[in-house]
C-alpha cells in the first residue's frame, strides 16, 4: 500500500516536509508506505477563501502526475481544498482530514468543539461544517489567534493558547472532544498532552 500526502501550497520547507513525513510513517499500518508529495506553487498559507482555492488548483496537477504510482491520497490541509474536484481527477481514495475528523468527533462525543488559527478562518470552518452536515454537531468553532506559519515554531505556547481557548467550554460540559482544524496543529503533536490533561479525545 502506497498512500500520497499532498501538500498544497509552498510554505513548507524541506525540514518540515521530512519531519511530517517521519510522523506519518510512524503512524502508518505496517507495511504502507507514505510519501509526503510537494508542489512547485501555491499559497505559502492558507487562511482565506481565496488561498483556499489557490491552494486546490496547486495541488490538482501533481496528483494526476503521481496517480498511477499511489494507492490512496490524502490532502495535507484540513479545508479539504479541491476535494470534490481530486475524487473526480482519480478513481483511487483521496481523504480530505476535514471531512475524516468530523466523522469521527461526531463517532466520539455527542458535541464537539473546532479549534482555527484565525478569525479569518472561523467563517471558512463554518462553511466547511455546514456542506458536510455536522453542524448540529458543533457546539462552536474557536480561532486561536496564531498564524498557521507560526503554529509549529513553539508546541508549548501552542498548548497553553489551546487550553485558554476551550477550557471554559469543557468546564461547562457544552462539549466532549476537540478537533484540530489545521494539519500544522495536527502535525505539533499537542494531542495526547491535550486528552491526558483535558480529559477528551
Amino acid at each position: 500500500m502506497r498512500i500520497a500526502y499532498i501538500v498544497p501550497g509552498v510554505g513548507l520547507d524541506n525540514e518540515e516536509l521530512i519531519r511530517r513525513q517521519e510522523i506519518l510513517r510512524s503512524l502508518a499500518f505496517k507495511g504502507t508506505e507514505v510519501d509526503v508529495v510537494s508542489v512547485d506553487e501555491g499559497p505559502y498559507t492558507i487562511e482565506s477563501g481565496f488561498e483556499e482555492e489557490y491552494a486546490a488548483v496547486s495541488y490538482l496537477r501533481k496528483l494526476y502526475e503521481v496517480k498511477d504510482y499511489y494507492d490512496a491520497f490524502i490532502i495535507g490541509c484540513f479545508g479539504d481544498p479541491g476535494l470534490r474536484a481530486a475524487r473526480e481527477l482519480v478513481s483511487k481514495p483521496v481523504v480530505g482530514p476535514g471531512e475524516a475528523s468530523y466523522a469521527i468527533a461526531s463517532l466520539l462525543s455527542r458535541k464537539f468543539i473546532v479549534l482555527t488559527p484565525l478569525r479569518s478562518t472561523v467563517t471558512i470552518t463554518w462553511d466547511q461544517i455546514n456542506m458536510y452536515g455536522y453542524t448540529g454537531k458543533v457546539y462552536d468553532v474557536i480561532p486561536i489567534d496564531i498564524k498557521v506559519a507560526d503554529i509549529q515554531r513553539n508546541s508549548e505556547e501552542l498548548l497553553k493558547f489551546i487550553k485558554d481557548s476551550v477550557k471554559d467550554v469543557l468546564s461547562e460540559g457544552k462539549a466532549e472532544a476537540i478537533v484540530l482544524g489545521c494539519m500544522s496543529m495536527g502535525f505539533s503533536m499537542v494531542d495526547l498532552d491535550l486528552s491526558k490533561d483535558l480529559h477528551v479525545p
